[in-house]
């Protein structure tokens, strides 16, 4: 379940401190250095949540840029603390789905670095979705392991989204993710 970052804040900077020094993690910082995001008081520009679960145990941060001149939701960062966990991707998708049809955005677009694992879910997304990649930009950004990496640029109209099908089927409790 979705809830404002700013209510977690203390929980989430130590989660995200933890994911400095981790490889596994170079694709959500996409930069040599990393830093806790400053947490707003207020949504005019900067909208974040963190995903926790029934327990509320931090499962991970979503954010993104408010344009409100082109009603566009940009510069998205989507993290998990527990990778491949189906909760985190439906609150993502819910969020997507909210950006248009709750909080009445126009677009959406995000950038992601080419060798994320991650980018194979967001051609997926955008084939099921709608949408498009818009852009290759190559060597753009340099990882904590030294060296420059290529970078996708994503974005959906809500004119083109689709949210008929989510992004997971669930099966007597189960998903096939």
């Amino acid at each position: 379940m979705l809830k404002p970052a700013q209510l977690y804040k203390e929980q989430l900077s130590a989660a995200l401190i933890k994911t400095w020094y981790d490889p596994r993690y170079q694709f959500y910082n996409a930069d040599e250095y990393c830093g806790v995001p400053d947490f707003q008081n207020n949504n005019e520009r900067y909208w974040q949540f963190v995903s926790v679960d029934n327990d509320d145990n931090l499962l991970g941060y979503i954010s993104f840029c408010a344009d409100r001149k082109t009603m566009t939701a940009n510069w998205w960062g989507a993290l998990s603390f527990h990778i491949g966990d189906i909760r985190f991707i439906r609150d993502l998708f819910d969020m997507v789905h909210d950006v248009f049809y709750k909080y009445g955005f126009e677009r959406i677009s995000w950038i992601c670095v080419a060798d994320n694992p991650a980018v194979n879910g967001y051609w997926k997304f955008i084939k099921r979705h709608g949408g498009r990649e818009c852009g290759y930009y190559r060597q753009n950004t340099r990882l904590m392991d030294g060296k420059l990496h290529d970078e996708v640029c994503f974005e959906i109209l809500k004119s083109e989204f689709s949210a008929k099908q989510r992004f997971f089927v669930e099966k007597d409790g189960e998903s096939d993710g």
